[in-house]
């Protein structure tokens, strides 16, 4: 059963919608959320809020709704509408002419700039291990960095301060971010993210 549609923000201001699902076991795994691609495929299965729907893993990993069963409607079912503002800033969501996503406009979303600079640190850009989404948030909440560079600014005196770091910690993150100062074209360019 899906209890609730939640939109997530991705990297380029993407909304995807991802359903809640009631937990249900699935190949030997529970499965509590699914995504749902965009707000077209909502539409194409005809989903609404309430509704029962089968499930699978795609690929044996990923949850995907593979139909709905309106047959099984009690009538409390709701209508799921794009969000008009972003569910992470408030900023303006529009959706751009011949795209099927919904987008946040707002340059500065804070859930835009995290995802971009997880993305910017992944294996295939910049390749810097240490540096996990929870790292990238504190450092971002805290705000040592607002953007890519910022990170090779950094020194081991800026991550004192910050819970869980200790000296060898510290030392280890920023060795591994000078050691990445250089980058093949390729991975540079693949770390903008440039759409």
């Amino acid at each position: 059963r899906v209890e609730d549609i939640v939109w997530q923000v991705g990297r380029t201001g993407a909304l995807t919608p991802t359903a809640v699902l009631t937990p249900v076991p699935v190949g030997g795994v529970t499965i509590s959320r699914s995504t749902l691609h965009n707000f077209d495929e909502i539409g194409r299965l005809g989903l609404k809020i309430g509704d029962t729907v089968i499930i699978e893993r795609s690929g044996d990993v990923i949850p995907k709704v593979v139909a709905v069963l309106p047959k099984l409607r009690t009538g409390k079912e709701k209508t799921v509408t794009p969000p008009e503002v972003c569910p992470m800033c408030g900023g303006r969501v529009e959706r751009v002419p011949g795209e099927v996503a919904f987008r946040c406009r707002n340059k500065r979303c804070y859930a835009v700039r995290l995802r971009r600079l997880v993305h910017f640190v992944s294996h295939d850009a910049a390749d810097i291990e240490v540096l996990g989404p929870k790292i990238i948030e504190q450092f971002l909440t805290e705000g040592l960095i607002k953007d890519a560079a910022d990170l090779y600014a950094m020194r081991e005196s800026d991550l004192d301060s910050l819970e869980g770091f200790a000296d060898k910690k510290a030392a280890k993150i920023i060795a591994m971010i000078a050691s990445r100062k250089r980058l093949e074209l390729a991975r540079f360019l693949l770390g903008l993210g440039i759409r």
